[in-house]
């Protein structure tokens, strides 16, 4: 592997987990009952800790006191204090326990029991186990939120994620389409969780405000354990089948790199700065040590340019031009030798090697992909009521890719039928107006179509209150939100006709009836909304 140090661990290795100050990383090795300690700075083992059989994850405490690991062999959770090295505790009565997962408080654990459908959950003041959670097929791995208030669990007999909320220790979801899901990894933003899906060639990507896929990212064969950086701008996915990382923008959820020459990799950790990755090559005993690959974030932006740009690698001092394609960059900062930011010129292509040349030379750092902006051209329905709930279509261009659409400040999901056609359920309204509702792509915001949240009528007054039997006599109606009134009845029968005045008053003709006496005078919106008038009107 060029530019790959590789530092010889365990038979077996499978998972890494990093201490906080990035001095010291743990690696389970599967083949033995051992925890290796790796002193970052030297690169080397330093000492080897017995845990249990066959330990698999391994986590470490939000304080880097302590590092948990999971030994499906003996069913147990080992205790490794970080001060001496030293195996200090272990929890067991497990069920062939697999993936763990730190609350961010340090409070608890979250620990797969592959062998029993469950999710323990171990307190780490008492190291006992304080309850279980019935999961679903051979549980894996599992991942937290970064607000500790979701667990997100894969189960790769059935193919789904379980969704926990940690508050009640219940699930709340259950994220369905997955094949063989294996690791996953939730974004430092919290708002996405990538899955690998290991049976296949795909990562799958949930957002974590719906519960639902909302991307699927192609990659090489057999993922099987994905990483977010530190600072969220890649997503780092190992590929057993074939021997290589992939490297995803999630801010595209485009590969921007595949990595070669790894021996089965495994789970990959990085330091807390992000600058360097450690890879466990299950393969050949040993772990790799690489430097953090370049990323561009966001890496797509509108055709018309105007994105601000960051980039991250390294030799960037003395920077004098970052061009896109063929064009130069504007506003180009050097914040650091290992960060640029800059605005991106305008486009005709749409992919265009994004290039820096700096006092070492002229490098390719990554491809910007320039895209169209939606446009919104039509929308079935352009008013309803404050309740929200119904179901409207835009019709437009450039819809594939859109996930969201706006009413105003509220965002609600979208389902995209096509290119030009999407549906979206229209989230309520605490007030009565009209907001600018539009959608985003990678390529930026799209135009607006207005859509009128109307409140329920009211009718406050009416003026004449009678009128003689043969009709036609012109009736004041007074109130509110009577600016969508379609349909005003007297006693049932539809006024001869009316006008809107405004939204607080329509006039109206009364109908003609046989019999005097006095009637309803209902006013119906286009909602459905109705209203009555607090007294008759009186056929005299």
């Amino acid at each position: 592997m060029a530019d790959v140090d590789t530092i010889p661990v365990g038979p077996a290795p499978h998972s890494i987990a990093m201490r906080p100050d990035g001095l010291r990383s743990y690696v389970t090795n599967s083949g033995t009952d051992t925890l290796s300690v790796i002193d970052t700075v030297a690169g080397a083992v330093v000492t080897t800790i017995e845990v249990g059989a066959g330990p698999w994850a391994a986590a470490v405490a939000p304080d880097g006191q302590y590092v948990y690991v999971t030994s499906p062999g003996s069913g147990t959770v080992g205790i490794v204090g970080t001060a001496t090295d030293t195996l200090v505790g272990t929890v067991s009565g497990l069920t062939a326990p697999r993936g763990l997962a730190v609350t961010p408080d340090g409070a608890r654990l979250y620990v797969a029991n592959s062998g029993g459908d469950t999710v323990s959950v171990i307190s780490t003041a008492t190291n006992t186990v304080t309850g279980t959670i019935t999961v679903g097929n051979s549980p894996q791995a599992i991942t937290i939120r970064p607000d500790g208030l979701r667990a997100y669990v894969s189960n790769s007999a059935n193919g789904t994620v379980r969704v926990i909320n940690t508050v009640s220790n219940t699930v709340v979801a259950t994220v369905t389409g997955f094949n063989v899901p294996l690791g996953m990894a939730v974004t430092p933003d919290g708002v996405n969780v990538y899955v690998a899906n290991s049976g296949g060639d795909t990562v799958s990507v949930i957002s974590t405000a719906t519960n639902t896929v909302t991307d699927t990212v192609t990659v090489a064969s057999s993922p099987v354990y994905p990483t977010a950086s530190p600072d969220g701008t890649l997503v780092y996915v190992s590929m057993t089948g074939a021997d290589s990382l992939t490297v995803i923008n999630p801010s595209s959820n485009i590969v921007t790199e595949t990595i070669p020459g790894f021996v089965g990799p495994h789970e990959v950790a990085t330091t807390p700065d992000g600058g360097y990755l450690y890879v466990v090559n299950h393969g050949d005993n040993t772990v790799g040590v690489l430097r953090r690959p370049a990323s561009i974030s966001p890496s797509s932006g509108s055709r018309g340019g105007g994105t601000t740009v960051t980039i991250k690698g390294r030799g960037f001092l003395g920077t004098t031009a970052v061009r896109f394609g063929i064009r130069p960059a504007r506003n180009v900062t050097v914040v650091s030798d290992t960060m640029l930011t800059v605005v991106t010129p305008s486009a005709i292509r749409s992919a265009v090697p994004v290039t820096v040349t700096a006092s070492g030379g002229t490098a390719i750092i990554g491809h910007f992909y320039y895209r169209r902006l939606p446009v919104v051209s039509q929308i079935s329905s352009s008013s309803g009521s404050t309740n929200g709930g119904n179901v409207v279509t835009l019709t437009g261009l450039r819809f594939i890719g859109v996930k969201y659409v706006w009413f105003g400040a509220v965002q609600a999901a979208a389902t995209v039928r096509s290119d030009t056609e999407l549906t979206v359920t229209v989230p309520p309204s605490a007030l009565a107006h009209t907001a600018p509702v539009y959608t985003v792509n990678a390529g930026g915001v799209s135009n607006s179509l207005a859509y009128t949240y109307v409140g329920s009528p009211t009718i406050t007054s009416i003026s004449p209150t009678s009128g003689p039997r043969t009709g036609s006599r012109i009736v004041n109606i007074n109130g509110t939100f009577l600016s969508q009134v379609t349909t005003i009845t007297f006693g049932g029968v539809p006024a001869l006709s009316f006008k809107v005045m405004s939204a607080i008053k329509v006039q109206t003709v009364t109908p003609p009836r046989s019999t005097p006496g006095p009637v309803a005078v209902v006013v119906q919106t286009s909602t459905g909304a109705t209203a009555a008038s607090p007294v008759p009107y009186t056929y005299t």
